[in-house]
């Protein structure tokens, strides 16, 4: 399972602070859409469950790895 963004407290309070100007205009994925979507995906026999814009990041990081490296870099760093 490999989340993107989830609709959360623990998000909501992160984006309150500078990390939220990195973030703008990105929708996050409601947690009800996220648990359906892994459900379905575990009935499937799924080996990678990668709902909304994590199937976008798998993608990304084959394309351009060098570039979506960097991007994550500079995400977690506002995280950390």
């Amino acid at each position: 399972m490999a989340p993107p963004p989830v609709e959360t407290p623990l998000l909501q309070g992160v984006a309150a602070g500078e990390f939220q100007t990195e973030t703008r205009g990105q929708r996050n994925m409601d947690p009800a859409t996220l648990v359906q979507q892994t459900i379905a995906g575990i009935e499937r026999g799924q080996l990678e469950i990668r709902p909304g814009l994590s199937n976008v990041l798998k993608t990304m990081s084959r394309v351009a790895p060098q570039f979506m490296f960097r991007q994550l870099t500079r995400v977690t760093w506002w995280l950390g």
